[in-house]
């Protein structure tokens, strides 16, 4: 890892936004990277961020990521997961020093950047709600300390890296068993990102509606085969504790794949349901999961039917 100490978050969204205005508040040199533009010169902008503790409103230095030659430090992806293929290209064609961490939800978002061989890749598994409330102002919790672990690279450096990283409003630690833990998640939010935006409903429904606790629990019961298979050593109690603490902790929040849909945006469910029932049917014999599958579909259709039609 470079020793500039220079943080570059790919992505000033409803993670890259608020973990940007942490590092900044803990005083941290980070530079808030838009992927999404071409447009953005050298400059600052104001980022709010609140929640039941934190009431923060600071300025951090921003730029599009076509305008930087080169990167120095901890580049942080936080864009959406549909994007790795193109910012991996275009990383490629600068010149970059540092660690990569992915701090994204799915199964193989890092394929691009391991294929683009950069040396130190980490992914990091996150733990929040987070939702623009309105411009660059969010509404951002914290649910619990969010793992980070190596997928190519050192331990010394993701020592660093986490060091680096970590703050009061966004806590993270280390995981040796990072796999584990990004498809525990997976499987977590293949259950909210299917449900929550199919019923039009935010992620408290599994605490206030039994129907929907059940079929959470169906979808959990198809994935512990597959989980079996990779040797995840996951339990259904596991996942389902996690389903139902994260919805009881809900402030009232939107999954993001409904705040996609609503905003005409791609989402993610091809690097959650869908990739996991691909991921499913390639093994040996195959497994197969068809709520799981069928659920990825029909958001995948609402997402194009909204983006369509308005």
């Amino acid at each position: 890892m470079s020793e500039t100490g220079r943080i570059y978050i790919l992505g000033a969204g409803a993670i890259g936004s608020p973990l940007a205005a942490y590092l900044a508040s803990a005083g941290r040199s980070v530079v808030a990277v838009r992927t999404s533009r071409n447009d953005v010169a050298r400059d600052t902008f104001s980022i709010s961020v609140h929640n039941d503790v934190d009431n923060l409103k600071v300025s951090v230095e921003t730029v599009s990521l076509s305008k930087l030659a080169s990167l120095e430090g901890i580049i942080v992806i936080t864009a959406k997961s549909y994007a790795n293929k193109s910012i991996a290209l275009e990383l490629k064609r600068k010149t970059v020093r540092g660690s990569l961490v992915i701090m994204q939800n799915g199964v193989g978002v890092e394929r691009p950047f391991l294929d683009a061989q950069f040396p130190e890749v980490h992914r990091c598994v996150l733990y929040v709600t987070s939702q623009e409330t309105s411009t660059n102002d969010f509404a951002f919790r914290s649910i619990t300390s969010s793992p980070m672990g190596v997928v190519k690279g050192s331990e010394t450096d993701l020592e660093k890296v986490v060091g680096k990283l970590s703050t009061r409003g966004l806590p993270i630690h280390i995981d040796a068993n990072i796999q584990r833990e990004i498809w525990k998640k997976a499987i977590v939010n293949s259950v909210f990102n299917s449900i929550c935006p199919l019923l039009d409903t935010d992620n408290g429904i599994f605490v206030r509606d039994t129907e929907a606790a059940k079929l959470a629990n169906e979808v959990v019961m198809e994935c512990i085969p597959l989980a079996n298979r990779l040797n995840l050593a996951l339990t259904a109690s596991e996942l389902m504790d996690q389903i139902m603490l994260i919805s009881k902790r809900s402030d009232g929040q939107l999954i993001s794949t409904l705040q996609d849909i609503k905003s005409g945006r791609e989402t993610e469910i091809e690097f959650l349901n869908l990739e996991m029932a691909r991921v499913a049917a390639s093994q040996q014999p195959r497994i197969d999961l068809p709520r799981t599958e069928l659920l990825g579909k029909m958001v995948l259709l609402k997402a194009m039917q909204r983006k369509t039609h308005g």
